[in-house]
């Protein structure tokens, strides 16, 4: 968990890149919300960032709502439609899941310390509720229905090509290519 971390102080003791960066003339910054590093070269940069989520899974921690009395935490096999047990059930889920993510984000502890002076470190968790918008990459028909902020869009389907049609060679070796089945059982 320390090498991610110490991969961002790394990277931000890069006066080289640091430097150019800085040179450059860009008004904001997109950063996707796999890894932290990126969040805080924007703080450092001093620029305007937005977010890229690759689903809504973990939206809490970005400051977007997730009301745990009907929207399931993810792989909880629960549906919008829950009892009281199955609340208990998705909020000891989502409790377990926020220590992790608290675990995750410690990981950049020394960085902050490292790169930013005493005055002006910035938290973690608050940094990346700092976005301009967010961008969600899941479409909201597969989605539990949740509140939105006024700065999410759902862009789901962003990376999905259209259909193109079979080339014409599986259809013609298709036919040719024979069944293997491979059996575990033993002979005595």
């Amino acid at each position: 968990m320390e090498q991610v971390g110490l991969q961002c102080s790394h990277f931000l003791r890069r006066s080289d890149i640091m430097d150019s960066l800085k040179n450059e003339n860009f008004d904001l910054v997109i950063v996707e919300n796999f890894d932290y590093c990126p969040f805080l070269v924007a703080e450092k940069l001093r620029k305007p960032f937005v977010s890229i989520l690759s689903s809504s899974f973990g939206a809490m921690d970005f400051g977007l709502p997730n009301p745990l009395s009907y929207v399931p935490v993810l792989h909880s096999l629960l549906t919008d439609h829950m009892d009281f047990w199955g609340r208990v059930k998705n909020f000891l889920m989502f409790f377990d899941f926020t220590m992790k993510q608290r675990q995750i984000q410690s990981a950049y502890d020394n960085t902050i310390k490292e790169h930013f002076p005493e005055g002006s470190r910035p938290v973690l968790s608050h940094l990346l509720k700092k976005a301009e918008l967010w961008f969600v990459n899941s479409d909201f028909a597969l989605e539990f229905a949740r509140p939105l902020l006024p700065n999410t869009v759902y862009v789901g389907g962003l990376m999905a090509r259209p259909v193109t049609p079979v080339p014409q060679v599986s259809e013609t070796v298709a036919p040719h290519v024979g069944f293997m089945q491979r059996s575990s059982a033993q002979s005595w």
